[in-house]
């Protein structure tokens, strides 16, 4: 019963999209399958990032109030830190969307069933290990001196709050899995939704804790927590009515198998940890350099501009779309594909960072009560990091290709470090406008001209050039 629902509620998706239903040619079909598979996904990375803007919406003055200042900027800089760490399945994850696009362009089911499982018990292994290496050295790290604290309130709650979250990344990466087989198949809007749900009981869970006054690991657990429950509904569905066959087993785990997945996904741990750097060091490094309550104020405008990545969820649905492409040879749709993802995140980033950029004063009074005045550099540096976030998100999507990959990885980890340092040069002297803007002039000298041209020249083919 529960199989023959869900197939229906699939099939509203997947009905308009499937290949047979698409008169023309099996290249053009294929073509305007992935174009409708990426629209949809699209839409739905849309729809799930709308209900975590509603959230936002209503939890950020509610929290922000709740908890003060100092824990406020705390939780946000707590987030920063173990998003790092969310990446410390050292690429596996990505390196099983790969495994499944290309298994996908080669219709080869059996190596779809390696990789799964592969993936599962390779996670599961870095989670177990993750989780003994932090009770280890937990009791060790100074915790207010980690994150600056002053209160003693704020320096007792940093310790249980950063172990709340590890606790629920190192089970995220098993449970994860399901979105990187969905994402592998251009169904991303099925994790899409199955997140839009967490979100929502999230939210209920806050609420709850707010009124029953409880401390900040409670609300660490239920933004963090509370959505894992959606994602293994997700992979009971997924696993034992959807794909059956793709549920991991132990047969299917080879150690071979486990080393090639584990050697792909080498390059996209570089990669993310390269991101982590340019995206996520910003309330670190101000932590550091000038304290938990100046995290307060870059955090919550960083929240209010972080609403404008629109791109970023349509670009994401392109990566496994392009790399079934070019395992098929359709050199053709991948050329015009990259030249429209381009041109659409550049376009999107500077319509979405514009409005944000005028309605940032309004927003930010009526959620923490500060009137920020005229516009400012900072503000401004963060309507310029809308549009240099969604450029990025697009050559990931076009680059994240294995002839690509490791050219792209010298230009992007080069961009990425250089924004660190400048953000540490800036912070030093007090700057949070120069912290935002590092990543824009990193990236602006050393990572636009040639990840263009990087994308433009691998995509060519002896029929002709983009």
């Amino acid at each position: 019963m529960v199989g023959q629902v869900w197939s229906r509620i699939r099939s509203v998706f997947a009905s308009d999209i499937s290949e047979a239903s698409i008169n023309g040619s099996e290249a053009n079909s294929r073509s305007r399958n992935r174009y409708r598979r990426a629209a949809i996904n699209g839409a739905t990375s849309l729809l799930a990032k709308l209900i975590v803007l509603a959230t936002t919406l209503i939890t950020v003055p509610l929290t922000y109030r709740y908890l003060g200042t100092e824990r406020y900027g705390l939780w946000m800089t707590i987030t920063s830190v173990v998003l790092f760490l969310s990446f410390a399945d050292f690429g596996v994850g990505n390196g099983v969307t790969a495994s499944i696009a290309k298994a996908n362009g080669n219709d080869n089911r059996e190596a779809a069933q390696r990789s799964v499982s592969c993936g599962f018990y390779l996670l599961s292994l870095i989670a177990i290990c993750l989780v003994l290496v932090f009770s280890v050295f937990y009791p060790m790290i100074p915790w207010s001196h980690l994150y600056g604290t002053k209160t003693a309130l704020a320096s007792r709650e940093s310790g249980p709050a950063s172990a709340v979250l590890l606790l629920c990344t190192a089970l995220n990466m098993p449970l994860g899995i399901v979105l990187r087989i969905q994402l592998g198949y251009q169904e991303g809007y099925i994790g899409d939704l199955w997140n839009a749900a967490g979100n929502l009981l999230a939210l209920f869970v806050i609420f709850l804790i707010v009124h029953l006054k409880g401390d900040l690991p409670m609300l660490v657990c239920a933004v963090a927590g509370v959505p894992l429950l959606a994602t293994a509904i997700n992979g009971v569905m997924q696993f034992f009515y959807v794909r059956p066959w793709l549920r991991p087993r132990i047969s299917m785990f080879q150690s071979k198998a486990a080393l090639q997945l584990a050697s792909v996904g080498g390059l996209f741990f570089l990669q993310q940890c390269f991101g982590l750097i340019y995206y996520v060091t910003d309330n670190i490094v101000i932590s550091r350099e000038m304290g938990a309550a100046q995290v307060a104020h870059y955090g919550v405008l960083q929240r209010i501009f972080s609403i404008g990545l629109v791109a970023q969820y349509f670009m994401m649905p392109l990566w496994p779309a392009i790399a079934e492409a070019v395992v098929r040879r359709d050199y053709t749709w991948a050329r015009r594909t990259a030249r429209r993802a381009i041109i659409f995140s550049i376009a999107t980033g500077v319509v979405c960072g514009t409005i944000l950029l005028l309605a940032s004063r309004f927003v930010m009074k009526h959620w923490s009560g500060v009137d920020l005045g005229p516009l400012d550099a900072l503000r401004i540096g963060f309507a310029v990091w809308v549009v240099v976030v969604g450029f990025i998100a697009a050559m990931n999507a076009i680059l994240n290709q294995p002839g690509t990959m490791s050219k792209h990885l010298v230009l992007f980890g080069s961009a990425s470090i250089v924004s660190l340092i400048l953000k540490f040069v800036f912070a030093a002297h007090g700057s949070l406008t120069g912290v935002i803007w590092s990543t824009t002039i990193a990236f602006g000298t050393i990572y636009v001209i040639p990840a263009i041209r990087l994308a433009f020249s691998s995509l060519s083919t002896d029929e002709g050039t983009l």
